[in-house]
């Protein structure tokens, strides 16, 4: 009897147990997906997704492709090109069904009206301050905005403003004229209007982002609970929400519906990498994109010659050992949950592999740093004692030192600070001194600094120090030592779409240009050859690919390296002048539809 009244409680235990947990509803046949379109970025290093957004009476696609938007067709068909920005088009939404709102990253004033049917484009709301109307409230610069989405009626325009308390929400009339900071608490973001008139935003709690509707209400317990990753989209009858979420892995993100009368939430794609930014237009079509981001190492003869890939995994920015047929990469997933929704924490580690024939490696062979943030980008000294790296540790962005052997902690000898967009470091031939490029904190432009470390020792023996180009006025996104540690070569973005080599003395002064050339690919970096004769560079070939190309320093007509169709970037030269290593990459987005009935 004390066995059957024991089993009794433990089935009545387990039923509790079952009654109180929330149910996960089965995930129900999936919609029915069309293919719009894809679209290709233009690079690797300082890039990200491109953008598409369905029109309001859902006809047509806006999306980007670096610094371009492209109108096209909903059904498909030629798309249709706007002027070009300045910098990547990193944000951009529809404010009625022929006129587009962008924010150019590279231009003075950040915010752009796009006629779809014209070849011009204007500074949004003249590019001014926006009056606060509430009682004793500062104003707001149109500059200083970000996520901008305007309301189905057209009338007003909602918006997030860094503050000194933190990222605010603000409702702004659709001429720009006024506007009021709604009371918030936490970190809004991706703010998008209900059919009703309601700003809906997500907020996080306890680190883990939530939607909220009205945004800063309380927020909404889905069934399952799940994250929710902006952007956030709402059918035309407000029913329905559309957003993304990680998967199961916690890896990638997934397209998801949340049915507002019951707050259940649904899964509705199951793709091998991230599906999210969801956009509807008023006939009930949701688009939505699909990020496709490869990347590999590889190499080849410098005289040219096949291409040897040498990673299997997810690998780029290649640099040599001194003395050993051995590289370091950076390698990780790169997933939106983590690199966008969680910046500056990117899956971006350090390994080092081997250099050889054979099968590509499927794993680096050694791990060199892997933390939560951003690590890429090492170059070992000339002893082979020391390794200095780029990462965003302690929410900065600047060059590390460890010693190879281990046995110190790793030093961070930079103090640029967060947003400065510190390049690949290089040690000078001597062993003296640390070469990088980083963000000039008076007017954020991209110059060269060095550093004094002893190679011996690890020891700083002098500041960090810009090195002045002298009448030259191009942003340097990349420079490498010559023999000699005297001077340096760089490649540098003079304007957009025109690129820079230069060669200039380490103490400073006028640079010398060996070779100007049109390209779109920004971070392009570049290699030397180690008797520094030739320079190996990324530029578009005829074929349609960035491809690699070296050339003489002292003069004379490029010569292409590789001539396989994919496109190539970040050439690093072999210390024995036999081979260029270089990333290969595809970098796309494919664009899909659900119709309304699904």
């Amino acid at each position: 009897m004390r066995a059957l009244v024991v089993i009794g409680l433990l089935v009545a235990a387990v039923v509790a147990m079952c009654w109180a947990r929330p149910a996960v509803a089965p995930d129900a046949a999936p919609p029915r997906f069309t293919y719009v379109t894809t679209a290709r970025q233009l690079g690797v290093i300082g890039y990200r997704d491109p953008i598409g957004v369905v029109s309001p009476d859902g006809t047509k696609i806006a999306y980007t492709e670096g610094r371009r938007i492209r109108v096209m067709p909903i059904g498909g068909g030629a798309p249709h090109t706007l002027a070009a920005g300045n910098g990547q088009i990193r944000y951009l939404n529809w404010i009625d069904n022929s006129h587009i709102a962008a924010e150019d990253t590279g231009a003075a004033n950040r915010w752009w009206t796009y006629d779809v049917m014209s070849t011009d484009r204007q500074p949004l709301w003249g590019a001014k301050d926006i009056g606060n109307e509430a009682e004793g409230g500062s104003p707001v610069h149109v500059n200083d905005l970000r996520q901008l989405v305007w309301s189905g009626d057209g009338r007003w325009v909602a918006a997030i403003a860094a503050g000194n308390d933190g990222p605010a929400l603000w409702r702004i009339t659709a001429d720009g004229t006024r506007g009021a900071r709604k009371r918030n608490s936490g970190r809004p973001s991706a703010p998008a209007w209900s059919p009703a008139g309601d700003i809906a935003c997500v907020h996080s709690e306890g680190g883990r982002p939530r939607l909220s509707i009205p945004c800063s209400e309380p927020l909404i317990r889905m069934e399952p609970d799940v994250d929710v990753i902006g952007p956030v989209a709402f059918s035309p009858d407000g029913s329905t929400v559309y957003f993304a979420s990680p998967n199961a892995s916690g890896e990638m993100v997934e397209l998801w519906s949340l049915e507002r009368s019951s707050n259940r939430a649904r899964r509705l794609t199951s793709f091998a990498r991230d599906a999210y930014a969801p956009s509807v237009a008023a006939d009930g079509t949701t688009v939505f994109k699909v990020q496709s981001y490869r990347t590999f190492v590889a190499d080849a003869p410098a005289s040219s010659g096949a291409t040897r890939q040498l990673t299997s995994f997810q690998a780029e920015t290649p640099s040599w050992h001194p003395a050993q047929p051995r590289l370091a990469v950076t390698y990780g997933t790169w997933r939106r949950v983590v690199d966008d929704a969680k910046y500056p924490d990117i899956a971006q580690e350090i390994g080092v592999i081997e250099a050889k024939d054979g099968p590509p490696a499927a794993a680096p062979l050694e791990i060199i740093a892997r933390s939560d943030s951003e690590d890429q980008a090492m170059a070992w000294s000339p002893n082979g004692r020391w390794i200095a790296f780029h990462s965003h540790r302690e929410m900065s962005d600047d060059i590390w030192l460890r010693p190879t052997a281990g046995g110190a902690p790793d030093k961070r000898i930079t103090f640029l600070g967060r947003g400065a967009e510190v390049g690949w470091p290089r040690w000078s031939p001597d062993g003296k001194t640390v070469l990088l490029d980083g963000a000039r904190k008076g007017d954020g432009r991209s110059v060269i600094y060095t550093i004094g470390v002893d190679q011996e020792t690890g020891t700083l023996t002098s500041d960090l120090r810009e090195v002045s180009a002298v009448g030259f006025d191009g942003d340097i996104t990349h420079a490498e030592w010559l023999p000699g540690s005297n001077a340096v070569i760089a490649i540098a973005k003079e304007s957009p779409g025109r690129h820079a080599i230069i060669t200039m003395p380490i103490a400073g002064g006028r640079p010398a240009v060996v070779h100007r050339f049109a390209t779109e690919h920004d971070f392009p970096g570049l290699g030397v050859s180690s008797d520094g004769r030739d320079v190996a560079f990324t530029a578009p070939a005829t074929d349609g690919f960035f491809q690699i190309f070296r050339m003489p320093i002292a003069g004379g007509d490029p010569v292409q390296v590789t001539t396989d169709p994919s496109h190539k970037s970040q050439p690093a030269w072999s210390p024995d002048g036999a081979r260029i290593a270089f990333t290969v990459w595809s970098y796309e987005a494919a664009f899909w539809s659900i119709p309304p009935d699904s």
